[in-house]
């Protein structure tokens, strides 16, 4: 008997391409959600409805189809309607059935976390910077750089952090190495 063996990349996708869906529904799937696999892995619900549907030139091998929706990512609607016209190829989405969207697309506040104003330099940059300086335990401020989907920030001044930053070097691989070790 011959074995298989398999070359090339493999994937994460889990599902079919728009096309098959939206191909296979009444009036394009129009109304209807669709949830992509790869966004499946966060807490909040992902997903999107359907709000309009165009084909495209068939170019082989991949068909692809334009669909605007709109867009709901990790519990937070986007106020635009979004296009997705280059990703439509991916056999990533499952439709979600009438029943199942309800409970589905129950939009969940996420909370907001705040980061400390400041945090602890690693222990030998510590140590140099402390040598240099003479203070004895010297901090660096956190820059957050915050983003179109971002539910964090620093704390303001007298503001209790949600967040606790620690520099640590974890929990060790092999722990008898560091028996009788301060860590």
């Amino acid at each position: 008997m011959a074995t298989i063996k398999y070359i090339g990349r493999t994937t994460d996708f889990r599902g079919k391409t728009l096309w098959e869906i939206v191909g296979n529904l009444k009036n394009f799937g129009v109304g209807r959600i669709v949830v992509r696999s790869m966004f499946e892995r966060y807490p909040e619900p992902s997903f999107m409805k359907i709000v309009k549907v165009e084909a495209l030139p068939n170019e082989e091998p991949a068909r692809k189809v334009r669909v605007t929706v709109e867009k709901t990512f990790r519990g937070q609607k986007s106020p635009n309607l979004v296009q997705i016209e280059s990703v439509s190829y991916k056999a990533d989405y499952r439709l979600l059935s009438k029943h199942e969207e309800a409970s589905y697309c129950k939009l969940v506040d996420r909370a907001e976390k705040i980061f400390p104003r400041e945090i602890d330099l690693p222990p030998l940059l510590q140590e140099f910077i402390a040598r240099e300086t003479g203070k004895p335990a010297p901090k660096v401020p956190i820059k957050l750089k915050a983003g179109r989907e971002s539910r964090y920030r620093v704390a303001q001044e007298g503001e209790q952090p949600t967040v606790e930053v620690a520099m640590n070097i974890g929990k060790p691989a092999s722990p008898s190495l560091y028996a009788g070790c301060e860590l």
